[in-house]
């Protein structure tokens, strides 16, 4: 048996470690440039098809020229190469992304080209590079060993596996627990000391020199992890905060911004440079809902003339809505759905709207929530906008079917739905093939549609109905008024039926209710 010295062992244990971490370096991008593109794209099939395709392209070209180069110079300093300019493509994303998405969404109205261009600006460089590490790694390993077809399912195993944890701990530990810009620095630190390490274990072959530079890259990207935000807690403490920007968060699932003007502070989504606003508290009046929809989405107790007791909502946002509900009715008691953690915790610091013993909040998915409960509600308030979008599964046939299954006899379900798009009128028109009836409530600049079983009730009764359950429990905002807002909706043409198999609301979201393209 040949002998093999330990230099050369140590370069081949490093070269199996190149390949696993190019696979997860690259996914890790891949899940961590998705989601940056999310506040200004949107997070569609289109987005992320675009971003996959790019990425796929970019490692075809690097597996190519990463072979063509490997066979004609194959040389180990060229791997740690490839990991530190991988450094600074990764370093790009955070220090000039946002400047060139800006650029592109100025002159490119499609959004499915929008992101695509972006993607290939930002993601094609990096995934060429970290793509062509595996074949300078198989050609390096060929030269001392003669099983190729082992050597080479191995190194496309550890990529793979490399792929696979760089996938999970993005999307399931990475964005969840930190900063974005953070967790690009660290990838980007990855990278560096890696081309060190590299070049100590295949080009000087396990000798310590650079050592140093080593703990010196450790510590930096150590350094990187940001302090905690600090926890804002009475009405006192919030009023001495400062005007402006509060906090800006990337979470898993939306950009959130907290802004103080005066003596109110606002939550706000990001998309496309714009900020879409979910929650609004005035500290001088906490009890008040601020945002007009909010106010309106209540006229759905006029509907339930019995009292209302339990009740559910999909979407926390700042809590003001379920917030004013307890408050307002002494013998109710609601679950709350909100899938992204962070808004809970946004919630709770800023507006007041955490955990009691009447009010029980899930990190959960709506739909998910609704299929695990077997409760039965009287009201489910459905208000799970992403900025401008609702997820496709909580505007479907199945999900309206799932909501009625879950209503007590009588319930109500009522939808905070925006009225400018084609997919206004497929909401509409897929509540009205579950529900007996769906009622217009107009909320502001949004509709809210309230549905409910049983013939429709004439403006008459449903008058009396709201003077009946205001003189019982007494709202501090009258249910007599909020009804008169009640309306018939025009709609234009033949509204498409969303289904789990078939729901286009991302390109419905594209066309105005006059067939115009929005901009």
């Amino acid at each position: 048996m040949t002998e093999v010295k330990p230099g050369f062992l140590l370069r081949d244990l490093a070269l199996h470690g190149a390949a696993f971490f190019s696979g997860f370096i690259t996914m890790a991008l891949e899940m961590m440039i998705g989601r940056s593109f999310i506040p200004y794209f949107g997070g569609t099939i289109y987005t992320w098809g675009a971003l996959i395709a790019v990425f796929l392209i970019g490692m075809t070209v690097g597996y190519v020229v990463g072979g063509r180069m490997a066979d004609r110079h194959p040389h180990g300093r060229i791997v740690p190469v490839l990991f530190f300019l991988s450094t600074f493509a990764v370093l790009f994303v955070p220090f000039q992304g946002e400047a060139i998405i800006n650029l592109i969404l100025d002159h490119v109205e499609d959004l499915r080209y929008a992101a695509l261009l972006a993607s290939i600006l930002l993601a094609a460089v990096p995934a060429a590079l970290l793509a062509a590490v595996s074949p300078f790694c198989l050609r390096l390993l060929l030269d001392r060993q003669d099983h190729s077809g082992t050597v080479s399912g191995r190194l496309s195993a550890l990529s793979t596996a490399g792929s696979i944890v760089g996938t999970l701990g993005t999307s399931f530990y990475f964005i969840p627990g930190f900063g974005m810009r953070s967790i690009y620095f660290v990838l980007a630190g990855t990278t560096l000391l890696l081309s060190v390490l590299l070049f100590l274990l295949i080009v000087a072959r396990g000798r310590a020199t650079g050592a140093a530079a080593v703990a010196a890259v450790v510590a930096g990207i150590a350094a990187l992890a940001p302090p905690a935000p600090a926890r804002a807690a009475e009405i006192a403490v919030l009023l001495a905060l400062p005007d402006g920007e509060l906090e800006r968060i990337d979470s898993e699932y939306n950009t959130i911004f907290v802004e103080k003007r005066g003596s109110q502070i606002g939550l706000f989504f990001g998309y496309r440079r714009n900020r879409y606003t979910e929650s609004v508290i005035d500290l001088h009046h906490p009890k008040a809902l601020a945002v007009a929809y909010t106010r309106y989405m209540t006229a759905a107790l006029a509907f339930h003339p019995q009292p209302v007791t339990r009740i559910a909502l999909v979407g926390l946002g700042g809590g003001r809505t379920i917030n004013y509900l307890i408050d307002s009715l002494p013998g109710a008691s609601a679950d709350v759905a909100e899938l992204d953690g962070a808004v809970v915790d946004v919630a709770a610091r800023y507006f007041g709207a955490g955990p009691t013993e009447r009010l029980k909040i899930h990190t959960a998915d709506g739909r998910v929530f609704l299929q695990r409960t077997r409760e039965r509600f009287d009201l489910i308030l459905l208000d799970a906008y992403r900025g401008p979008f609702v997820p496709f599964h909580l505007t479907t046939q199945e999900f309206y079917r799932l909501v009625q299954e879950r209503l007590a006899p009588g319930g109500i379900v009522a939808q905070n739905v925006e009225p400018t798009t084609m997919f206004f009128d497929s909401a509409y028109a897929t509540m009205k093939s579950v529900f007996d009836q769906v009622d217009m409530i107009e909320a502001g600049g949004n509709i809210v549609l309230v549905g409910y079983a049983g013939p429709r009730l004439t403006d008459e009764q449903l008058a009396a109905q709201a003077a009946a359950v205001q003189a019982r429990d007494r709202l501090p905002y009258d249910l007599r008024e909020l009804v008169k807002a009640r309306d018939e909706v025009g709609r234009v043409g033949e509204p498409t039926i969303l289904t789990d198999d078939f729901a286009p609301v991302e390109s419905l979201h594209t066309i105005e209710r006059h067939n115009e393209k929005r901009r």
